[in-house]
């Protein structure tokens, strides 16, 4: 008995692939956006008209080629590694990106599909250059009203209330911006100028003459300014409004009011000041002496008149006076070493002077003296020396750097331990030295951390910086600091004690890099494995479906389960490296 011949089911088959091929491929060259797909070597499989007509690329050109031989300018961009995270991930990405090649800005859509990666993208240069240009010519527009240096604003035409300020009028006027939309600008002139001014507004815009106009306005502070105010009607978000720029005119309108009594304030300068000024003949005779004799040195200024200065010196202190005042002759001006000065009680002050030769002044004739006591500031430094001995007692036994500061001189004090840690044979300076010498990436933490503390009125602070040596290296630090407030409440005064911590901060740097490089091998390892595995299991997959053999199928299950187990294996890892990059 013949046995009858099945049709060829192979043959069968093959016309419904090609079928379903053929759709497919219908479906993606209607798309309106570029498309194309790679195999898992990132070959071109597929390349669809869009995508041949935005990058001039012909399919026959690209097909069969490897997309990064092809493209190898878009592998430093986001194409490359979005691409890749999309594979490595098992997900979809989404991202824009520039391609200076062509010369287009890229919208892309990508994600994983059998063995490859399907992307869709669209040429998005049109719309992002508009947007570009759009936030410019905005950006321009505020900023000709926003970066004024001149106080303007918006009010509204019939209401004249405000309806936009810039930052010069706020900080002229002293209202925040807040409070600047809730007034008209008759809330910014004194009451008492209010009725003329309101009317004389009303008429101008009536007739359509907003010009300029000089007016008294009132800052929030209550100080009264001179101004001019220059006003054109423009629309503003659909409102009939005007756009007034104000100029300061308070110092030219009171420049003669001052002229006239500059005379006067001068004399009251010198007969008043804090400064002694007097005026010596060529001889050291005094010709003048202004009336802050009496409460610099408690002389009489009239019991100085036709005496020598040098009768009223220290004698200790004659020889050196006498060569330093020698010199004018030779200079313009000159500044006396620092001497003692008799006063009337007979006790000796520290005096400081700068002597101005003046001989040549018709309206002078003489030696001009401005002198002042700095008994005081002598008497500091006494202290300051002996606080510096304090300090290198304290650095005998610590070996932290200690600095106290004086906030309000901005003078700083340091013990020994500056020399010895950080190599500065200094022990004063001042806040600038100091902050000049934290590392620039550390600085704005500690400024920050510096004004929290005086702000919150808080005593202690603990703060680790990068702190600049002699040599240019730098230390790792420790600072423990307390600041001490005045009775008002104001920080007067803050002590710190720096310790050097650099080898503890190395050694933890280098054991975070030793887990991290750890951290790295774990992943890649789980990494590589994974790929080979996963085409494994995608072929068991595949193998289920098409085997009709008992024995075949009992094998194939056990080749699942064997790889369902590695799998878990591998993701085990990953996820360990995963928790450990996280921790």
């Amino acid at each position: 008995m013949k046995s009858v011949k099945a049709p060829n089911s192979d043959v069968t088959f093959e016309k419904q692939l090609k079928a379903y091929q053929k759709r497919i491929s219908n479906i993606l060259e209607s798309f309106t956006d570029a498309f194309f797909e790679v195999d898992s070597d990132w070959t071109v499989i597929y390349w669809n008209k869009e995508a041949e007509r935005i990058l001039m690329m012909p399919r026959k050109n690209i097909i069969g080629k490897n997309l990064w031989e092809v493209y190898s300018d878009a592998i430093p961009l986001k194409f490359y590694k979005e691409y890749h995270r999309a594979v490595a991930e098992n997900t979809a990405v989404r991202f824009q990106e520039y391609f200076e090649p062509h010369q287009l800005w890229f919208e892309v859509a990508a994600f994983p599909s059998g063995e490859g990666l399907s992307v869709y993208f669209k040429d998005i240069t049109a719309h992002v250059n508009a947007t570009e240009q759009l936030e410019k010519e905005k950006q321009r527009y505020i900023d000709l009203f926003n970066l004024s240096p001149l106080p303007q604003w918006v009010y509204d035409k019939e209401t004249l209330a405000f309806l936009d300020v810039n930052e010069a009028a706020i900080k002229f006027y002293g209202y925040t911006r807040h409070q600047f939309l809730k007034m008209n600008i008759g809330d910014v002139r004194p009451l008492e100028d209010w009725d003329v001014q309101q009317e004389e507004v009303i008429k101008a815009l009536n007739m359509g003459d907003i010009g300029q106009s000089i007016t008294r306005h009132c800052k929030k502070n209550g100080d009264l300014v001179y101004v001019t105010v220059e006003s054109n009607e423009v629309q503003f978000n659909d409102v009939a409004a005007c756009l007034a720029l104000v100029i300061d005119r308070t110092e030219q309108i009171r420049a003669e009011y001052a002229l006239s009594r500059s005379e006067q304030r001068f004399k009251a300068m010198v007969q008043n000041g804090s400064d002694l000024i007097t005026i010596l003949d060529a001889k050291a005779v005094y010709k003048y002496v202004s009336p802050a004799a009496m409460a610099i040195l408690g002389v009489d200024p009239e019991q100085l008149l036709g005496k020598r200065l040098f009768d009223f010196i220290h004698p200790d202190d004659r020889q050196e006076t006498q060569r330093s005042f020698d010199r004018i002759k030779e200079h313009k001006q000159i500044h006396l070493h620092s001497f003692r000065f008799k006063n009337k009680q007979g006790d000796y002050r520290w005096i400081e002077t700068i002597i101005t030769n003046m001989m040549d002044d018709p309206a002078v004739q003489g030696l001009v003296c401005n002198s002042r006591d700095i008994t005081e500031d002598i008497e500091n430094k006494r202290k300051i020396a002996e606080s510096i001995g304090r300090y290198n007692i304290v650095s005998k036994a610590t070996s932290d750097v200690i600095w106290d500061w004086n906030m309000e001189t901005e003078g700083i004090l340091w013990n020994k331990g500056l020399k010895e840690v950080f190599g500065y044979d200094q022990t004063e300076n001042n806040r600038n030295w100091f902050l000049e010498r934290i590392h620039p990436e550390d600085l704005t933490m500690v400024l920050r951390e510096f004004k929290l503390l005086t702000t919150n009125k808080k005593t202690r602070l603990k703060l680790e910086y990068r702190f600049r040596c002699a040599d240019g290296i730098y230390k790792s630090v420790l600072d423990r600091s307390f600041v001490v407030f005045d009775t008002k409440g104001k920080p007067t005064r803050m002590i710190g004690s720096m310790q050097d911590i650099t080898e503890r901060i190395n050694h933890t740097k280098a054991i975070e890099a030793q887990n991290s490089q750890l951290r790295k091998i774990a992943w890649i390892q789980a990494h590589e494995i994974r790929a080979p595995l996963a085409r494994i299991m995608g072929l068991v997959e595949l193998l289920q479906g098409y085997s009709s053999d008992q024995v075949l199928k009992e094998y194939i299950a056990h080749l699942k389960s064997s790889s369902d187990e590695l799998d878990k294996v591998i993701r085990s890892i990953m996820k360990n490296a995963d928790h450990q990059s996280l921790d």
